[in-house]
């Protein structure tokens, strides 16, 4: 501790003292500056050295920085600082002493006697600008720790918000991508005063300043602008330091990786989270966003996620929003539109958004109605490119470092001279120089620097053995083209398929990398291998080492190089890489046995079986086009009569070229005709080695499964269809394939085709035979398949081969069931118009009709729709429940308002069990709908068959504001169900003291009840001491007896002889109706295809409903096995706990005996879980016994105090 102290002051004196030498450094030769360059430089240094040592003086200011900073540096860098700045501040009192007079100026000393004296001699200049620069370098290192310890502070904010059980399952919901990991590398790539020019800028300084502002820095490729990103956001972090009310949050869009950081929708989510992680508890917007999204069950639109997203930021003030690499989104269009709502719409007074791009704003939004300031990073960056590379030069340990200082002197003009401020080309020279081992290869190398970034990528093309060529080709096109970004591994195996072999490319193991990292580090200029880290796992990943790498593949100016060898297209591309994913899996013809031994041998298989669909489409789409675009120049330059005639030409001359045994150029045909070919080859033989590590028909399941017992697959042209592969349906077809065979999840092609919305394959099967309204699958029908999905013209196609329009059966009972359900109000539209029965009851188990369907999903458009065309807003499901209590519950209060608006009477409804609306919403914790349905009249006060209002339900799930909201307006605080319970006795049961703290307020007796029966006994016999401390409090009476004359001692005793819980089940006391919204539904009813299609779309399988309870333990309590299997094997959570600490085993009588040994498999755990309120399990907790024996003696105590 000592030490600690000691280190503190020393640094903090080394501050204090630093920053005062450096004052009276700059101050004293700020006069000066004009007079030598050598003065000029020795300022600038002394000015990095005052801004290292500002970023200490900051970081003091924060206790827990500081104790970061003690935990973290070395006292003897500290004290060798310490030395060199005395040493400066003897230099400095003795030039303010050398008799200057201060009553004379500057320079007229200067002329006469002073310039030969002490302040100007070159060894002292160099003297002086060496030690600032050797204490630079020290505090470097450790300021830098500094700033990445205050990065990872809102990381470290963000890893709590996760710890939170409630923040834990959201966040698993939004699935928000974590940007730290760009933003560190971006920042490990700049020095220590990298930027600063643009931090001190009156640009940046009114832009932070100043209210609702908008940035826009733009710069040509390699200019450094994710760098400079970097040090804003470092900045600004540092910045909002000690500013409570202050929010950051940023985003590095990333065109190498695809899966992570191009969409829209992935930008808004990574905002949400960084900004709620900030507030310090979930956002009451995020949270309601959640709630009605059926608690995870559905995934919010990108509308719903803007707007929370706009609630959020009004939590903060300042809020600084920095978002980089514009351009390299590939929905750049929907971000510039954001843009323009916050800028133009929104006007929020407290938001700082700053954009960075390659080109102006003018020329992104030329005709916006807001005002944004531009900066342009040409001419600032050239700083910084000087100072990157002296930085790399210095370093004593660095790659360049065996070259003596004449030599590092002379590539650091040589690269100045020829940099242009592109970081990019200066980083290439750099890693090229590494090469150089003798004076004679580095002066060569510096005489022949390349002149361009296009230059510098030419060469490192060529320096590539040719026997290598072939296959680094082919690692080019997968980096450009491929799904999402590539793991090392995967590659790894790409480099062992042999593309010479023919007819057709083969799998060679033998030609697998041994060390991929040493074979890729030598081509560092194109590629760089990273090491990427999220919450799961870690892995490493191949990347282009810039976008501008792709960008010269894919230019013109590579064609007519001598690295045109290299140059890519989308066609070439994706026609490769599909031809090796279909190669590589067709390689898994062994045994069960075989395979399951080394399927980490097989790296690139789960990257196969997921994609090599998707690159034949995008090959087939990239031949289109160029098709399209080769007949649309032959038009435009050539007479069109003349079109017919050069085509006969063409064919003749080939035929020429037949006779000759000359052989004749591919054609895009061709290369077509040969990747349908292996489609078909896959499809028709060996598609056990796709299912195995990726079945279609389970897209949300990611494990590969490769132990998995295949019985019977699909056929091959079901699979065709349900991936989009036309012509490889038409090959299959014509080789006799069955076009009605059954079997998948979709139950036939057709239906595949149809929910897929593959309208040219639909198109074709039911040319060939297949039959419209064929009874198979999830959907039943093929017409209920497209309007599940939205498939307009599918729909309009399957009406038009006489699809029967009200054919019943499937998920949704009818295809408009299908499409209410979804909100497709066109489809909606379709249907009725073609004799839809608008009121059919669906289903004879759950009797919905689509009204209540749509209510029921918050479908807004399609619900006003529906009354539109005269649907039955009366209409009631088995239950007896009407749209209002379906769509209340969950949230959607727009529905709710069109349903009451449109008929009032539906307030007045009651289910089969007497509940109203009401009942079924005060416990779901939507506030909002509970006030509307009251203002609107719902009356508070009726009772359900058990005799109990909704008071009881609020009280259950210890809402607070809905027990008072509801007392408000009348509920009666005196009720009492059929039994006797009041109100009270259940807030005891569940120990909600502050609830039953305002039912005392409002009236409720305290020490009534049934035969006696207490509220205090009630909280005794479940053991909830501080119900119990607030009742006794109030005076509760603790030596009260019931009517059999049992004391609270003898509910105590229970406990102790393990019989309180089965006395508190007989006392039915608890609610067991539940009210069920989501995911939960399905698996409460046994609707496994529903569940598929829930998952599909992105369904939380583990989310919570007001009891606790999981889809599973729904599943479980029904006894559904079927649906027990599937969420299990789809990765529910087969631990989760109720609120009340029954797991999926609690209802183990009766259960199937392999569903039992299905749960042990995935890891049910036999010990009974303890729930943390939090949402999550007490890891490292005491016995059970022990933690109940604590309790029972602290309720003791309370009883007899």
């Amino acid at each position: 501790m000592a030490e600690a102290i000691g280190l503190a002051a020393s640094v903090t004196g080394l501050v204090s003292l630093g920053l005062s030498v450096c004052k009276g450094l700059a101050a004293y030769y700020d006069t000066y500056q004009s007079a030598e360059n050598d003065v000029k430089r020795l300022c600038e240094e002394v000015n990095n050295l005052s801004l290292i040592l500002q970023s200490f003086e900051d970081a003091l200011k924060d206790s827990e920085m500081r104790l970061k900073l003690e935990a973290s540096a070395s006292t003897r860098p500290i004290n060798v600082c310490m030395e060199r700045i005395r040493e400066l501040d003897k230099e400095l009192q003795k030039l303010m002493s050398s008799g200057m007079d201060e009553k004379r100026s500057a320079r007229k000393f200067m002329s006469k006697t002073m310039k030969a004296l002490y302040p100007f001699k070159e060894e002292t200049l160099q003297k002086l600008r060496s030690n600032i620069s050797r204490t630079n370098e020290m505090l470097q290192q450790v300021a830098s720790t500094v700033l990445i310890r205050q990065n990872h502070k809102m990381h470290d904010a963000i890893n709590q918000f996760y710890e939170k059980g409630e923040s834990r399952e959201i966040m698993r919901w939004l699935d928000p991508p974590d940007p730290s990991h760009s933003h560190a590398v971006a920042s490990s790539k700049r020095g220590e005063e990298t930027g600063s020019w643009f931090i001190n800028s009156s640009e940046f300084s009114s832009w932070k300043s100043s209210p609702y502002s908008v940035l826009w820095v733009y710069g040509s490729a390699g200019r450094g602008k994710t760098v400079l990103c970097s040090t804003i956001i470092n900045h600004l972090l540092q910045h909002c330091e000690n500013k409570p009310t202050s929010g950051i949050a940023y985003f590095y869009f990333d065109y190498t990786n695809a899966s992570i950081s191009q969409h829209h929708n992935r930008l808004l989510r990574s905002l949400i989270e960084q900004l709620s992680s900030q507030n310090g508890a979930i956002p009451k917007s995020l949270k309601t966003l959640y709630e009605r999204c059926r608690h995870g069950t559905t995934q919010p639109t990108e509308a719903e996620l803007t707007q929370t997203l706009r609630n959020i930021i009004q939590l903060f003030s300042p809020c600084y929003l920095v978002i980089d690499a514009v351009d390299e989104s590939k929905e750049k269009q929907e971000f510039l539109k954001l843009l323009s709502v916050i800028a133009g719409q929104w006007r929020l007074p407290q938001i700082h958004f700053l954009v960075t791009s390659r080109t102006e704003l003018d020329t992104e939004i030329p005709k916006r109605t807001w005002q944004g300031a531009t900066m342009s990073i040409q001419d600032g960056i050239a700083g910084d490119v000087e100072s990157q590379i002296l930085s790399t030069l210095r370093d004593e340990n660095g790659a360049l470092s065996q070259w003596d200082p004449d030599q590092r002197e002379m590539i650091a003009k040589s690269l100045i001279d020829n940099s242009r401020g592109n970081f990019r080309w200066v980083a290439c020279q750099l890693q090229a120089l590494e090469d150089c081992h003798t004076a004679q290869e580095l002066d060569e190398a510096l005489e022949s620097l390349p002149a361009t970034l296009e230059e510098t990528y030419e060469r490192s093309l060529l320096a590539i053995e040719e026997k290598r060529r072939e296959g680094f080709r082919h690692v080019l096109r997968w980096l450009s083209f491929s799904a999402r970004p590539m793991h090392l591994d995967e590659i790894t195996e790409v480099l062992a398929i042999d593309f010479s072999v023919k007819p057709r490319p083969q799998y060679d193991p033998r030609k697998r990398l041994v060390n991929s990292v040493k074979f890729f580090h030598k081509h560092s200029n194109l590629v760089s291998v990273s090491t990427v880290k999220n919450r799961a796992r870690q892995h490493q990943q191949l990347r282009l080492a810039h976008l501008s790498v792709r960008d010269y593949l894919l230019s013109n100016k590579i064609v007519g190089s001598p690295a045109s060898f290299f140059t890519i297209n989308s066609l070439s591309a994706h026609r490769s890489i599909a031809e090796a994913c279909i190669v590589y899996l067709q390689q898994f013809t062994k045994s069960d046995e075989e395979l399951e031994k080394s399927p980490k041998n097989h790296s690139l298989a789960p990257y196969a079986a997921r994609f090599w669909s998707y690159h034949v489409q995008a090959a087939t789409a990239a031949a289109g086009k160029e098709r399209s675009s080769s007949s649309r120049a032959l038009l435009e330059t050539t007479n069109p009569e003349a079109v017919p005639l050069i085509i006969l030409i063409i064919e003749l001359l080939a035929q020429i070229l037949r006779v000759f045994g000359f052989p004749i150029p591919t054609t895009e045909k061709a290369i077509q005709t040969d990747l349908n070919s292996l489609c078909v080859e896959l499809l028709s033989a060996q598609l056990e080695g796709q299912i195995r590590f990726f079945d279609p028909d389970t897209p949300w399941i990611d494990k590969p499964d490769v132990s998995r017992q295949i019985n019977a697959l699909p056929s091959g042209l079901y699979y065709a269809a349900n991936s989009g592969l036309t012509d490889s349906v038409r090959l299959l077809l014509a080789k006799g394939m069955d076009v009605n065979a059954i079997g998948g999840r979709h139950g036939t092609a057709l239906q595949a085709a149809s929910c897929r919305g593959y309208k040219d394959i639909v198109q074709l099967l039911l040319e060939n035979g297949a039959k419209v309204d064929q009874l198979a699958g999830d959907y039943g029908y093929a017409l209920q398949g497209a309007a599940c999905y939205g498939h307009e013209e599918c729909v309009k196609l399957l009406l038009e081969w006489k699809a029967d329009v009200n054919a019943k059966g499937g998920a949704h009972h009818t295809a408009l069931h299908a499409a209410a359900f979804n909100g497709y109000e066109k489809i909606v539209e379709i249907l009725v118009e073609r004799g839809a029965a608008i009121n059919d009851p669906g289903s004879e188990e759950r009797g919905q009709s689509p009204l209540i369907e749509a209510a029921a999903e918050g479908q807004t458009a399609t619900v006003q729709l529906l009354l539109k065309l005269g649907a039955d807003i009366l209409m009631r499901d088995q239950g007896g429940w009407t749209a209002l209590d379906e769509s209340a519950p969950p949230g959607f209060d727009a529905v709710v308002r069109i349903l009451i608006d449109h008929d009032p009477a539906i307030l007045q409804s009651r289910d089969k069990s007497g509940k109203s609306a009401l009942h079924h919403t005060v416990g779901q914790g939507h506030i909002s709908t509970v006030s509307l349905l009251l203002e609107r009249g719902v009356d508070v006060n009726v009772i359900d068959a058990e005799g109990r209002s909704a008071l009881f339900g609020a009280v259950r799930s210890g809402n607070k504001a809905i027990v008072e909201l509801l007392l408000k307006h009348g509920a009666n605080p005196l009720v009492k169900d059929e039994t006797g319970w009041s109100i009270l006795h259940m807030a005891a049961f569940y120990g909600h003291v502050e609830v039953g703290e305002v039912l005392i307020e409002a009236g409720t007796p305290i020490n009534q009840g049934p035969e006696g029966i207490s509220p205090l006994h009630i909280a005794v016999l479940r053991k909830q001491a501080s119900f119990l401390e607030m009742l006794l409090d109030h005076r509760a009476d603790p030596q009260a007896e019931t009517e059999s004359g049992a004391d609270a001692m003898y509910f105590l005793e229970l406990n102790e002889t393990y019989e309180a819980d089965a006395v508190a089940q007989r006392l039915s006391i608890d609610i067991n109706a539940l009210t069920v919204t989501g995911l939960r539904i399905a698996a409460s009813e046994g609707r496994d295809a529903r569940i598929r299609e829930l998952l599909e779309r992105g369904a939380n399988i583990n989310a919570r409903d007001e009891g606790g309870h999981t889809a599973l333990t729904w599943a479980a309590m029904k006894g559904h096995t079927s649906t027990m299997r599937l969420l299990i094997e789809n990765g529910a959570d087969v631990n989760a706990c109720t609120d009340d600490g029954r797991t999926v085993m609690d209802w183990f009588y009766g259960m199937d005996e392999d569903i039992v040994n299905l749960l042990w498999e995935y890891g049910y755990k036999e010990e009974k879980q303890s729930v943390d309120l939090d949402g999550g399990d007490l890891d490292g907790r005491a016995p059970l016994d022990t933690v109940e024996r604590e309790v029972l003696n602290n309720i003791r105590k309370l009883l007899l105090r």
